[in-house]
Parts: structure tokens; sequence; C-alpha cells
């Protein structure tokens, strides 16, 4: 009984540290991994690249149709109602929420704004090169490739430095608030789930599988820009040596 509880207690703890889906998991990532671009041409290119690629894992999500991440089961529930396609539906839900933040204080950046735009383009751009899966174990590939992609986009996004995506707004009104910051995040996924669910949006297996997979995905992909960054630091670091040995000699010989 006690090795059960100690197999399950592993994927709660990253539940409670990463949430359970792509939005909350980008706001607790912002606090867990510290690596940043370093100069502005990074920063965009990491928040560009990371928010394509998850705007591509949504749209192998929607693709495999065996249910969405939280966040995204709201936007499936509102789709149909507002008659746009599901990248433009992530538009007005996040413009909703940014709306929402700014009432309470917290602006959004053009970071921000270009996060969410990019997440929008790249879900219906992928979504008209990529075709249904016809077999369940196609299906299942997709959701595969859409976690390890969605989780690799939140660490390039993470590491650009720079977002202030919506939910990550409505966490900070609700820090300045003195609300706990894990209690806001948690309640805004289990919020926007739960209205989704009651839309009509697509819930299924993966939703559960994409809760307990993105924080080990996360922290993979985040644990390799680390490394490549700390290993950057001491080649150049190295090259900075050489260079001035280098130069001593010189000085030396003559």
């Amino acid at each position: 009984m006690s090795s059960a509880a100690a197999v399950l207690a592993g994927p709660f703890r990253r539940l409670r540290r990463f949430g359970f889906g792509r939005q909350s998991a980008l706001v607790a990532a912002r606090r867990v991994f510290s690596t940043r671009a370093r100069t502005p041409a990074h920063r965009a290119f990491s928040l560009l690249v990371g928010s394509l690629l998850i705007g591509t894992g949504v749209t192998l999500l929607n693709q495999a149709n065996l249910g969405l991440s939280p966040y995204d089961v709201f936007v499936s529930g509102l789709q149909p109602r507002l008659g746009l396609s599901f990248g433009q539906t992530v538009w007005a839900v996040s413009a909703m929420f940014f709306v929402i933040a700014a009432l309470l204080g917290c602006r959004p950046s053009r970071w921000g704004i270009a996060y969410v735009f990019a997440n929008g383009a790249a879900i219906d751009a992928v979504a008209g090169l990529v075709n249904d899966p016809s077999t369940l174990i196609g299906r299942w590939s997709f959701v595969g490739a859409a976690i390890a992609v969605i989780g690799s986009g939140i660490s390039l996004v993470v590491h650009s430095g720079s977002t202030g995506g919506s939910f990550e707004l409505l966490t900070r009104a609700g820090e300045i608030r003195g609300l706990n910051r894990r209690t806001v995040r948690t309640s805004l996924e289990v919020g926007v789930l739960s209205i989704g669910i009651i839309l009509g949006g697509r819930i299924g297996p993966a939703t559960v599988v994409v809760a307990l997979s993105i924080g080990p995905v996360l922290n993979i992909a985040s644990q390799a820009l680390e490394d490549h960054a700390v290993g950057r630091s001491i080649r150049r670091g190295n090259d900075g040596a050489a260079s001035v040995g280098s130069e001593t000699l010189t000085s030396a010989s003559r």
C-alpha cells in the first residue's frame, strides 16, 4: 500500500508544482527555471519559436480528437458559438482575459500580445497542413508528439524571459491582492476547465495524459536549455582565458 502511494506521489507533486495544462505550466515554470535569453534578438527568437511550437502542439491534440488541455477545452467549447477558427477563438479568449487583467491593474505587454498572436496563427496554419490520423495508434502518436512539442515550446517561452500571457497577468493580479500564487493559478485552470466542460468542450483521456506528462517534459526541456546556457558560458570563459593567455605569451616573447 505504501509503495503504491509512493508511486503516485511523484505525479501528484508535479501536478501541484506545474498544474495540469499549458497555461498554468507557463506560469509555474517561470518561477522554477531561471535561465534567460541574453540579448533582445535571442529573446524575440525564443519567444517566437516557443509560441509557434505551443500552437503546433495544440493543433496536434485537436487532430488527435482524444481530449485537450484545460484552457483549450474552454476554447473548443466557445469555438462553435463564436463561429471562428480555433486559432481565432484563442485570440478572442486571450483578449477577454487581457481586458480582465488590465482592469485589475496588470496590462499586457507587447511580448504577451506577440505570444498569443503567434499561438493562434500556428494553430490555424498547422491545422491546414496536418490530416486527422485514421487509427487509434496514430491518434495517440499525435498526443505524444503534442506533449513533447508543447513542453519544449513552454521552456523556450520561459527562456525568453518575456511573455505576460493572460494567466500570468491574472496570477500576478491575484498576488498583488495578497492571494497565494498557486491557488490563483489552480483556480483559473479548474475554472476554465469546468466552464469548458459545461460548454461541451473536448475533454478526454488525453486531458489526463497531458496533466500527468507536462511536468516531466518541462523538466527535461528546461534542464536541457539550462545545461546549454551553462555550457555556453563555460566555453566563452575558456575562449576568453585562452585569448588572454595568448596575448600574455605574445607580450612575453616581445
